[in-house]
């Protein structure tokens, strides 16, 4: 019987450059570098945008409130 397994490399074999996975995990470190900063200023500005609505019910009770006790000092 012929055995098939042979010790040669195929010409198909490729060589990892170790260069290759530095530069990959420079993209990652440049990806999560811009990332990071972006999910933080949406944040920001959306916790901004909650807090002025917030302030704006708060506000607009108050005046029906004052509005009210008006009423009742008049009567």
């Amino acid at each position: 019987m012929q055995s098939n397994s042979t010790t040669k490399p195929t010409p198909n074999s490729q060589y990892v450059d170790s260069r290759m996975q530095t530069d990959v995990s420079i993209n990652i470190f440049i990806g999560f570098s811009i990332l990071i900063p972006m999910i933080v200023f949406v944040g920001f500005n959306i916790y901004k945008k909650h807090r002025a609505v917030v302030l704006s019910q708060q506000i607009a009770s108050l005046e029906k409130l004052w509005l009210l006790n008006i009423k009742k000092k008049r009567a």
